[in-house]
This record gives structure tokens, sequence and C-alpha cells, in this order.
């Protein structure tokens, strides 16, 4: 088990979106856990990645810190 204590956490409106969030960004094999069907847990700087990216798509998701 590992534990991070600083983590990023990836919640969408469904599983769908999450899905398809994650294969944009290639983050898909970088998940630490998946929480519930809607809810992904990654490193902090992935998380931002997938900021990023969705932000360079023209998507401007609302962002919690």
């Amino acid at each position: 088990m590992k534990f991070h204590a600083h983590v990023g956490v990836v919640e969408t409106r469904d599983e769908q979106t999450l899905n398809e969030v994650l294969v944009i960004a290639k983050m898909e094999g970088k998940l630490l856990a998946r929480l519930a069907p809607n809810l992904a847990v990654l490193e902090v700087d992935d998380a931002r990645e997938v900021l990023e990216t969705l932000e360079k798509l023209g998507k401007h998701p609302k962002v919690m810190r």
C-alpha cells in the first residue's frame, strides 16, 4: 500500500466523461486509485497535467484547491 501526501482528485459528472478525460490526457495508466466510477486519484503533477490538457482543448473545468 502506498501513502500519498500530495494527490490530485479528478471528478467528472459520469464514468464515461472521466474515461474520456483520462485517455485524452494520456493518464489512464497513471491512476493511483479510482474511488468511484467518476472519481480518480492521481499524483498532483499528473492531475495538473490533466487540467492543462483540458484547458488547451478549450475546456474550463472547475478547480478546487
